[in-house]
Formats: structure tokens, sequence, C-alpha cells
């Protein structure tokens, strides 16, 4: 299999993997950049079922935003913040856009996403806001979130979702995988009188235990396997 057509199989996996945590909705999207290019595999819109993506459904783009395969189906309405991110951040190989509930919830609350436990430690560098719930539609509005993502790998958009940014699917994956959990962790003390959030020091500490390409590598495994038995 071609470095491309393994590129192609990991984005439809990725989508699947997301769609099993319940975390990319029927309205998110996922997108894996081919190194070297200036093409990028984008998952199909809001009308499939996520279940059943699978690498000939994949739109691939140019990233300067022009379609260069049509699988058929409906094009991502928010097409655009892959395009746009994959442009100004050259190291982000891949980009998924979220609707998970539990970070969702705290954006909307106005609350930020802070380590409260071990996965959780790799926020530590920082989650802006892009403060706009509306979609991203047009190239102002994507130009507009890419600088909110800046140089991050998790942004929360206030009543919409969150954008996450990686070097490889399987970083990207285990950011997705742990913002959510730690947003879990973070409501369910809530009811308690809040979290206690990890120091400095400490969310450092953990970060550079957990957030590695072995641990990156286990957890795409683990779940790779879940859904090929779905």
């Amino acid at each position: 299999m071609s470095d491309e057509a393994l590129l192609r199989e990991k984005t439809a996996t990725l989508t699947r993997m997301l769609n099993l945590q319940g975390t990319i909705g029927m309205f998110g999207h996922v997108s894996v950049r081919v190194p070297g290019t200036d093409r990028c595999f984008i998952s199909p819109g809001a009308s499939t079922e996520k279940t059943t993506v699978r690498p000939e459904h994949m739109f691939v783009y140019n990233i300067d935003g022009t379609i260069i395969e049509h699988p058929g189906g409906l094009i991502p309405l928010e097409w655009r913040i892959h395009t746009q991110i994959h442009r100004d951040r050259p190291d982000a190989m891949c980009v998924v856009h979220l609707h998970a509930p539990h970070a969702r919830a705290l954006g909307i609350a106005g609350k930020p996403l802070t380590p409260v436990f071990l996965h959780g430690s790799f926020l530590c560098t920082g989650v802006p806001t892009w403060d706009n719930p509306r979609l991203v539609v047009n190239d102002e509005q994507a130009a507009d979130l890419s600088r909110t993502v800046g140089s991050s790998s998790v942004t929360q958009m206030r009543g919409h979702g969150t954008v996450v940014v990686g070097r490889t699917a399987e970083e990207v994956f285990f950011c997705s995988t742990f913002l959510e959990e730690n947003a879990q962790i973070q409501l369910q003390a809530e009811v308690m009188g809040g979290a206690i959030p990890m120091s400095g020091e400490e969310a450092r500490d953990c970060r550079e235990g957990t957030f590695n390409p072995r641990l990156f590598a286990l957890l795409w495994t683990f779940y790779e396997q879940k859904v090929r038995l779905s």
C-alpha cells in the first residue's frame, strides 16, 4: 500500500474512532495532510454515517481550497478550518473539528480547560478560545480561527466545539481523547466543589511522562481494534 493510501486509511480510521468515542458528532470532520505536498484528505460531511466512513469516501483538497477529488456526498461545510490551518501550520499534519460534549459544555460556561488528571496534563501548554459561536464558512472566519489556534494543540470554539491540531493522526487522537476525558472529570468534580487543578510543575512532569509517541501508538492500536471489530 502506498503512503497516500495509508494516509487515506488513517483518516477514515480516525473518523470512526472519534465517532466511537462520541466526540465527532454528526457535523465534525478530520483531515490529514500528505507530507511534502499541498494535498490533504478530509472526511465527508454531515450526510455520512461515521461508522461506515472508508478511504474511498475522502475528499482530497489542495490547501489553497481547491477540490482535487470529490467522491460524492456532501462536502464538509467547514472545510476551511482544515485548509487554513494546514496553510498556517506547516507542522500540522492532522486537524480535527470535534463536538465533544463535555469540552463544549465548559466552553459554553466560559470555564477554561485546565489539567486535572495525568493524561490531561498536556493541556498545560494552554487552550485558547475562539470567541465566536458561528459556523466557519468563509475565509475571514477561517483565518481568524487559525490566528486563535496559533501554535496550540487544542482550541475551544465558544458555543460550538473544539479544534485539535497535531504532527500525526496518532498525536491528535491522543489529544482528542484526553481533552474530553479531562473535561468530563472537571464537570464531574463540580458537584463536589470543583476539581483541584494540577500545578504548573505537576502538569509539566506528568506531560513529560505521558505525551509521547509510544503512548500515542498504544492508544491508537487499542481503538483501531475496536472499530475494526464493530
